[in-house]
């Protein structure tokens, strides 16, 4: 067996994030503590208006950021992500970046599994253009399980759930 010790200096992580245009935070996890109940409410919109992001980043550079957006009768609006979208941004946004950087045949793809990453026309050009072998994902030979103990770095440093 060869060990590559380089492999963690290859590996993408990268996930999308909602930012919120009204200025909300999500704080599901923060908490206030205090002796007596102050009886807070915070009122939120049901739909408020979002810009959803991706971002990538390995040991040596970031790639992003990229901006989900589509372009309507009314203009650019802001959209979720779906398969389709998720396969444009690779395509036109990031892997054509890592042709320029000359480091595509290196990079170990890791996205998090969810069901946009995972769309048939996702797999099929992760697999054209990293190979089976080097996507660390659900519905790839070496999966990231979901919710594993083992903390990645765009969940530890950058607090992304």
């Amino acid at each position: 067996m060869v060990v590559d010790f380089t492999w963690p200096w290859n590996i993408l992580w990268s996930d999308e994030a909602h930012f919120y245009l009204n200025g909300d935070v999500n704080t599901h996890n923060c908490r206030l503590w205090a002796v007596e109940n102050p009886h807070a409410i915070q009122k939120y919109p049901l739909y408020p208006d979002k810009v959803t992001v991706w971002c990538g980043f390995m040991a040596t550079f970031i790639i992003g950021p990229y901006f989900f957006e589509a372009i309507t009768a009314n203009g650019i609006q802001t959209c979720s992500v779906t398969g389709q979208r998720y396969r444009d941004m690779l395509r036109d946004f990031a892997i054509s970046r890592f042709q320029q950087r000359g480091c595509l045949q290196d990079i170990i793809f890791m996205p998090d599994g969810a069901p946009p990453h995972i769309d048939r026309r996702v797999k099929q050009l992760l697999i054209q253009h990293f190979t089976d072998a080097r996507v660390i994902s659900r519905d790839f030979p070496t999966a990231w399980p979901p919710l594993s103990p083992d903390i990645t770095p765009r969940n530890f440093g950058f607090g992304v759930s």
